[in-house]
């Protein structure tokens, strides 16, 4: 029982660390402030609740949802530099509640 909680706390605290690097970070404040920072944009804002209903589609349908774009977010949010892990840790970054 140990072993396993042991495991699951190391596998929360690698997916934390990975989703925060500065990288990441920079990323989100280059090309996702803009609108994920701004409530009038109609995007879900980062770092609050609003990302908790969008998780349970799973990482992979909001992957998805970014390379494409979906409602008013244009494909890739404009970050033509950004693969799709890069995507996955910003939402990761944008998903943690402050």
């Amino acid at each position: 029982m140990i072993k396993k909680l042991s495991t699951g706390l190391l596998l929360v605290i690698a997916c934390s660390a990975n989703a925060t690097d500065d990288y990441s970070k920079e990323l989100y404040d280059i090309y996702c402030t803009a609108c994920h920072a701004v409530a009038a944009s109609g995007a879900p804002q980062a770092f609050t609740s609003e990302w908790d209903e969008r998780l349970d589609k799973g990482m992979t349908t909001l992957v998805n949802h970014a390379i494409n774009g979906i409602g008013n977010m244009p494909p890739m949010g404009t970050c033509a530099e950004c693969s799709a892990e890069d995507l996955e840790d910003i939402i990761r970054y944008m998903a943690q509640e402050q």
